[in-house]
């Protein structure tokens, strides 16, 4: 059987550098494993070659004995594939264990490490009282069926993750799986905009009550309460309600509720109301 190029079997160019040549060699031994392929021969086949080829062109002598006499080379001659049937720790024969033929390999600076898989991430959005109150969220993994409810901690803010341990891609030469990292955004919401631990909310007064005083009826995360507003009561004006914010994922303190007063200016006034704030407006004089 004819042998293919060994640049060609890593798919790699012959400029490639060491660094190409090794994660080209990984990604093939990670994708033909036998523990993976699971005594299919022609993966294992490609298996093998993928190692002959690597051999080779991960050691400066012998890459450029290849790359001047190809498979010419006494070195070639006399190893076949690269490696002989003691390298491989009597997996020919279908005894010994796998890793330790993969240990022997690299008993030299380039012995594969067994390396923790990639994290995948995965965005979701959440509404402001989702992220403030906590909740669960179905995620769905791209390209299949399989789908994992996750549940969102109280608190979580824009930008913020949640990580899944082990749910990311698989480990490379028995590492461990990565993580799922679940990015947090927040929608805008209508009512409160949220700072830190505290929250913000614009409420909408008429003139008299600034003038006179007054209660208003606010918004919270529960419900709504009567905001007391004393008089003289200008556009800007801020009222504090202590630990009606948020707790933070990573505090134990909750913050306060901000309310900021805007008095409103009415658009339309009949006959009557218009004299009404003349008579006003000339008191004023």
């Amino acid at each position: 059987m004819t042998k293919r190029d060994y640049y060609e079997v890593l798919g790699v160019d012959k400029n490639a550098t060491h660094k190409e040549i090794k994660k080209a060699y990984k990604k093939l031994a990670m994708q033909y494993h036998p523990d993976r392929t699971k005594g299919n021969t022609q993966l294992e086949e490609k298996f093998k070659e993928a190692q002959a080829a690597y051999e080779i062109l991960s050691d400066e002598d012998k890459r450029q004995e290849y790359d001047d006499f190809g498979f010419q080379g006494n070195q070639f001659r006399s190893h076949g594939h690269g490696f002989n049937q003691s390298d491989m720790g009597g997996f020919q024969n279908g005894q010994g264990d796998f890793n330790d033929f993969f240990a022997n390999m690299f008993r030299d600076q380039h012995r594969p490490r067994a390396e923790k898989g990639a994290d995948l991430r995965y965005r979701i959005n959440l509404s402001l009282r989702e992220a403030i109150n906590g909740c669960q969220k179905e995620v769905k993994f791209p390209n299949t069926d399989k789908a994992l409810k996750v549940t969102i901690p109280q608190g979580i803010d824009e930008g913020q993750s949640v990580r899944i341990t082990g749910k990311g891609e698989e480990g490379v030469f028995g590492g461990p799986k990565g993580d799922l990292l679940i990015q947090i955004s927040i929608n805008q919401d209508p009512d409160f905009q949220r700072n830190g631990a505290d929250l913000h909310c614009f409420v909408k007064m008429s003139f008299p009550t600034a003038a006179l005083g007054g209660t208003l009826k606010a918004p919270t995360l529960d419900g709504y309460i009567n905001l007391k507003i004393p008089k003289g009561t200008q556009t800007g004006k801020k009222f504090r309600i202590k630990g009606k914010g948020v707790k933070p994922m990573k505090s134990h303190l909750v913050g306060d509720l901000i309310y900021e007063v805007v008095v409103e200016t009415p658009e339309t006034l009949t006959a009557q109301q218009e004299e009404l704030i003349r008579q006003l407006a000339e008191t004023f004089q």
